[in-house]
């Protein structure tokens, strides 16, 4: 399949001076960490800056401790609250499994938990064979599994 760009690269990366106008501070989430003696001497300082990641994404402060739980995905795509594309995935459902994870971190949510989530795309097989993409499509499946490893590790507290 052959396409012609139509598009220059300036038509993308034209931009008005109002773009550099830029909020650099803000008002922060309200409450403060539920920060013990305990916590501070004993956690790690990676799980204490979690503390205030979380509460920065905005998280209440109070329910910071819960237990954590991290649902990973293989999402895809980009998709408008009333359900229209604004980019596609790769394969038809590619973002609706995004619609599972927010139903599933809201069950967690009401069953006081800490719901993470963490997404690693993939291609589709279908759409890849008879091209060059193809080599890449299933050996894609092992490097998917090694980055949600990291990612699982990277969130140890869960």
């Amino acid at each position: 399949m052959s396409t012609q760009l139509r598009v220059g690269f300036e038509d993308i990366v034209e931009s008005s001076r109002e773009l550099w106008t830029v909020q650099t501070a803000g008002a922060g989430p309200r409450g403060s960490l539920p920060l013990t003696g305990e916590m501070l001497l004993e956690w790690s300082s990676g799980d204490l800056f979690g503390l205030t990641q979380n509460a920065g994404m905005g998280w209440d402060p109070r329910e910071l401790t819960r237990p954590q739980f991290l649902m990973l995905s293989t999402q895809g795509g980009v998709r408008a609250p009333d359900g229209h594309p604004i980019a596609l995935g790769y394969h038809t459902g590619h973002w609706e499994v995004g619609l599972l994870m927010q139903a599933a971190a809201a069950e967690l949510k009401r069953l006081e938990c800490l719901p993470f989530a963490a997404f690693v795309s993939d291609p589709c097989d279908g759409r890849t064979q008879g091209t060059t993409g193809m080599m890449d499509s299933l050996p894609y499946r092992n490097d998917a599994a090694m980055v949600f490893r990291r990612l699982i590790r990277s969130l140890p507290t869960r």
